[in-house]
């Protein structure tokens, strides 16, 4: 079970991992034990498939998805190396929010940038969006 601060990537949630785990691991071992025929195929077969299962779903899915599930309209998802563009539509209007690292000031791993990027955009800057927009559109 991940901690706390495994969930976290310098104070923001990293991206959602896959959620699947037990049917990884099912598969996995059944694969294991069709190719080697004994436990030992099985067992490190469902290793693999919970360790595959485990990993964090692609950026521009894990956006997508947060998008859905606050019932915003994702229209278009753009990704460059250290930021990300979403252009969404609310109230019959079209918006863009943004997500960049900071140049320089974060040394982190090519995964690592990708779940700043997403827990940046969730948690601080579509919320300060969205009270932006809701103040220029007084609702």
């Amino acid at each position: 079970m991940n901690t706390n601060r495994e969930n976290l990537i310098l104070g923001l949630p990293r991206r959602p991992r896959g959620e699947n785990q037990n049917t990884g691991t099912a598969v996995g071992a059944l694969v294991g034990l069709i190719l080697t025929e004994n436990a030992g195929g099985a067992i490190l077969g469902g290793i693999a498939g919970n360790a595959l299962t485990n990993q964090p779903i692609p950026l521009e899915s894990a956006v997508r998805n947060y998008f859905l599930q606050n019932n915003l309209s994702l229209i278009f998802f753009y990704r460059a190396p250290k930021s990300i563009e979403v252009l969404f539509k609310l109230y019959d209007q079209f918006w863009t929010v943004k997500s960049s690292v900071p140049n320089n000031s974060l040394n982190l791993k090519p995964e690592d940038v990708e779940d700043w990027l997403y827990g940046n955009l969730v948690k601080k800057e579509l919320p300060k969006k969205l009270k932006q927009i809701q103040h220029s559109l007084k609702v």
